[in-house]
């Protein structure tokens, strides 16, 4: 039998599976023991310990779909490589110790579980070993209360990551991992679609789409932007608080005038909007509700009360001719609708490729019309949905008279 044929059944062989899977276990077992509690600490642990801890090891974690759930292929997978990234982050967020999460998820659980439920002097050293991993213990205030509020924080991130109210978002439910809890779970971090909750209204004459401006949450719970109408200008009968939607095309309006990717944008809308106090102004009977991106204003929603909801019609950019801004822009420049869109200062992504902070006299100009807030909007640029070439200030000090 050739040396390559051997191999071969070798590898296929499943006690010979079996043990390089337990030697492979144990190696990362004793790592996790090494950076926890130092070196020569595994090796207290008896050889009948070892075997009963691998017999009954924790599943290693794995990110799955929930049941009844279908994402796209494409979308499923990005998903799945970004979280894995970020679950290979030292756990307790302390790089010293070295450990990727997702190793101590799974074999670090299986280790502090094991040494804190062992019986009184199971073997020599043993009581030694428990208090070395006192720290540990899930009935301690130690490093083990870290790992939820990190895993949390990780989690939290990549829902805000991962969804937009076109395609849905994607939430992470972490109840099925054994942190927390000494019972076997599958150890899975189960991901949930949630589609936009979608339904129409008449918008003079015509019937439209909207969305609710909302946000899930673990055990199926609805977060949902809502405000009396008084608090944004509006007038109705009682002045209950209203759910607030969004316009389909407001959406794209959202999109097309700031030029960030819809996930950051879209997150940021529930974020900032939620059992959050809000600033606006009145125009023709419309509230125009101040919108920021972080802490850079960028314009406004344009929101109306429609058959007992709060509706957001669109979306202007502080620029354009509607807003406060964009009216006094114009009266101090002249610019007038068309020639905003010319410039292409009617979209952040294109204002922000002049680089009009560099300039000291168009710098005042756009902040003599309260527009300064876009000028350090540039450092939105990281999420920006793509590249946008740097524009010519020449032009803009042309086209306005400005020497």
């Amino acid at each position: 039998m050739s040396k390559k044929k051997t191999k071969k059944t070798v590898d296929m062989n499943p006690l010979a599976l079996q043990a390089k899977h337990k030697r492979d276990y144990l190696s990362r077992l004793k790592m996790v023991c090494d950076k926890l509690v130092g070196p020569s600490w595994f090796e207290v642990i008896s050889a009948a310990a070892i075997d009963n801890i691998y017999a009954n090891r924790y599943l290693s974690l794995t990110i799955k779909m929930a049941s009844s759930v279908v994402i796209d292929a494409k979308r499923w997978q990005t998903y799945r490589e970004t979280l894995s990234d970020l679950l290979d982050a030292p756990a307790f967020d302390v790089p010293e110790h070295g450990i990727p999460l997702k190793t101590m998820l799974s074999e670090g659980l299986t280790l502090i579980h094991f040494v804190s439920t062992m019986r009184e002097n199971s073997f020599p050293g043993s009581e030694e070993l428990r208090t070395a991993f006192q720290p540990f213990f899930i009935t301690t205030n130690g490093y083990y209360g870290y790992l939820p509020n990190q895993l949390s924080s990780l989690l939290f991130l990549m829902d805000l990551r991962s969804g937009n109210y076109k395609d849905g978002f994607l939430h992470a439910d972490r109840t099925q991992i054994n942190l927390g809890k000494l019972g076997v779970t599958s150890n899975s971090i189960f991901v949930h679609l949630f589609k936009p909750i979608v339904d129409k209204v008449v918008i003079e004459g015509s019937k439209r789409e909207i969305i609710a401006v909302n946000r899930f949450v673990p055990r199926g719970v609805i977060l949902q932007v809502k405000f009396r109408p008084s608090a944004i200008g509006l007038q109705s009968v009682t002045d209950e608080a209203l759910p607030l939607y969004i316009q389909r095309h407001a959406l794209q309006r959202l999109d097309e005038r700031l030029g960030l990717k819809a996930e950051n944008v879209h997150a940021h809308l529930f974020f900032s909007l939620y059992e959050q106090p809000v600033n606006y102004v009145m125009n023709n009977g419309r509230s125009l509700v101040e919108f920021n991106m972080y802490e850079y204003k960028v314009g406004y929603l344009v929101t109306t009360l429609q058959d007992n909801k709060l509706v957001i019609l669109t979306f202007l950019f502080l620029t354009n001719d509607d807003t406060p801004e964009g009216r006094k822009l114009r009266q101090l420049t002249g610019l007038v609708k068309h020639d905003k869109k010319y410039l292409g200062i009617d979209k952040l992504s294109t204002f922000t490729a002049y680089k009009i902070h560099e300039d000291e006299e168009l710098s005042s100009l756009f902040h003599a019309a309260g527009c300064g807030s876009l000028l350090d909007a540039r450092n939105l640029k990281e999420i920006a949905a793509d590249y946008t070439p740097e524009r010519n200030k020449a032009t803009l000090h042309k086209y306005i008279g400005v020497d």
